[in-house]
């Protein structure tokens, strides 16, 4: 690797992709610190942050970010899917403060319903598009969406969803841990993305069909 190479940001790596595949269990040393570094928290006054999440509350998605910033983005939604997921209008004091008083979750009661999980994103995606504020996605995870439903219909959510995602030039990273799946279900999503990160023993090697 090239010195210029190494000094240069992960952000500054993938500043040409729209989408990127970040493959790595919750378990993987350097998983967080990505995932941060991704939604830009060094620039939360000019950042739409959006998060849709099938494994974490959203006040757990709120604590990822206030490790990494105090910082409360510009503006900041959440999907929220299933049950497993607590409301933020329910929680009290903590990591949701940093919300306000307007929080804006919104959830999906079933984890195999993609037309309304498709529904919700775009309707943040849609309420930002007037503003000159960048917007980034956190889809925790690609792993537990495959849980529910086959590769062949989330290929075709992920193909629509990461069009709209350019679109409207946003950066989505979206996990996935490689462990849980075969290598023609890891392929196959990698075909859709802009760039892939995969992280072994906290180093990062990137992938990428944009330069």
């Amino acid at each position: 690797m090239s010195e210029t190479l190494q000094k240069r940001t992960l952000t500054e790596r993938l500043a040409e992709a729209n989408s990127t595949l970040l493959l790595a269990s919750s378990f993987t040393e350097g998983t967080e610190e990505r995932c941060a570094e991704m939604l830009h928290p060094g620039m939360a006054n000019e950042s739409n942050v959006l998060w849709v999440s099938y494994t974490k509350s959203p006040d757990q998605q709120l604590r990822r970010w206030q490790a990494h910033s105090s910082d409360r983005p510009a503006n900041m939604g959440m999907v929220s899917i299933d049950d497993s997921t607590r409301s933020v209008a329910a929680e009290s004091g903590g990591a949701s403060d940093l919300m306000g008083p307007n929080k804006p979750v919104e959830t999906v009661s079933s984890p195999n319903d993609l037309t309304g999980l498709g529904i919700r994103i775009t309707e943040f995606l849609t309420d930002w598009e007037e503003n000159d504020n960048r917007t980034v996605v956190c889809f925790d995870s690609l792993t537990a969406l495959l849980q529910y439903v086959e590769l062949e219909t989330a290929y075709e959510f992920l193909h629509i969803l990461t069009g709209r995602m350019a679109a409207v030039d946003a950066f989505a990273h979206f996990h996935m841990d490689p462990e849980a799946h075969d290598e023609q279900t890891i392929e196959s999503i990698t075909t859709l993305m802009d760039a892939t990160v995969a992280l072994e023993d906290g180093e990062e090697k990137i992938r990428s069909r944009k330069p």
